[in-house]
């Protein structure tokens, strides 16, 4: 089960991986997400063109699973994924 987490220190040291929310540059009402895991900084996947944030993060918590981290930190200063609006 990976649990979804707000801040990276809620990890306590344990593996994530990093959802960064970030505006969308063509939609000023929309947003985008990278995702990877922040030990090696090595990105696993972004925002693909026509993907909502919503499938997007959907992606990055299955990742999760399928790999056996236990964490999806939900990196998103500017409040743009707020997680009432994110899926369960």
């Amino acid at each position: 089960m990976v649990a979804v987490i707000e801040g990276k220190e809620e990890a306590a040291g344990a593996r994530y991986i990093e959802f960064k929310v970030y505006p969308s540059p063509a939609n000023p009402n929309g947003a985008l997400a990278s995702w990877r895991f922040p030990e090696g900084g090595k990105a696993i996947e972004q925002s693909e063109p026509g993907n909502t944030i919503e499938r997007e993060f959907r992606f990055a918590v299955d990742c999760a699973d399928q790999h056996s981290i236990p964490f999806v930190w939900v990196n998103d200063p500017d409040g743009l994924f707020p997680p009432w609006t994110r899926p369960r």
